[in-house]
């Protein structure tokens, strides 16, 4: 097999690590924002609950402002029955006194709609700040899960680059300089061939090109995605499947 061949196989794995981990720390920054933009709909919510309980309440204390108003007005028109003249007076003013009821008994019955409106934003209320505080607590539990987890990713990012390094310096600088060209272009840059098949890009490989693969003598590349192919050895039937058979 070609000299430092098992190297660059290493060193792809190596890469497949790094990528993975980079990617999983790339995603944080996302995960983090999902997470905010979570509590703010939670806060939202809660807010938005809380200004209909205020929204009933001043409802209510302006109906019990208009009560008392018209209270007012009423005990003034039956403090005024006694000094009317005529009949046209004291029937106007029963008119008025009637109206007056009517405002009343309207305003009382807005009052009791009022703290059904309050009673039931209460509960409104009630529910989204308990929403909020399970799903705070999460969030908490999860920015915590996710700080751990970027500093493990700190460590072995680390450990692995600093692996990949020692593993690189290993490889002839053609063939590591073949393998960097090949992988900033596609990923994995090395593909096994099985069966006579190019397994990166799934197109067949000449029989002569195949054979020179088996050879391992020098390093060949598909023709298709110009990928390293190494060949994947047959699995050899296990001992107990070969004495059941």
């Amino acid at each position: 097999m070609v000299k430092d061949l098992d190297k660059l196989v290493e060193l792809q794995g190596l890469d497949d690590q790094l990528a993975h981990m980079e990617d999983e720390q790339a995603a944080m920054p996302g995960q983090r924002e999902a997470r905010a933009q979570q509590r703010a709909e939670c806060d939202q919510r809660v807010e938005a609950a809380s200004e209909a309980v205020r929204a009933a309440e001043a409802e209510q204390r302006r109906v019990e402002a208009q009560l008392a108003d018209q209270q007012a007005v009423l005990q003034r028109l039956e403090g005024q029955q006694f000094q009317v003249k005529t009949n046209e007076a004291y029937t106007a003013l029963l008119h008025e006194m009637e109206r007056a009821k009517q405002s009343i008994s309207d305003c009382e019955t807005a009052i009791l709609e009022c703290m059904e409106t309050i009673e039931e934003a209460g509960i409104g209320q009630a529910e989204a700040e308990s929403e909020a505080f399970v799903v705070g607590s999460r969030l908490d539990d999860e920015a915590k899960a996710l700080d751990a987890r970027e500093q493990e990713l700190r460590t072995e990012l680390a450990a692995l680059r600093s692996q990949r390094e020692g593993v690189a310096g290993g490889v002839a600088a053609p063939l590591l300089t073949q393998y960097t060209r090949i992988a900033r272009r596609r990923s994995p840059a090395i593909a096994m061939v099985s069966g006579e098949l190019c397994q990166g890009c799934r197109v067949n490989i000449p029989p002569q090109r195949y054979i020179e693969i088996l050879r391992g003598e020098e390093i060949i590349t598909c023709g298709n995605c110009t990928r390293i192919l190494i060949h994947q050895p047959r699995e050899e039937p296990s001992s107990e499947a070969s004495a059941a058979s």
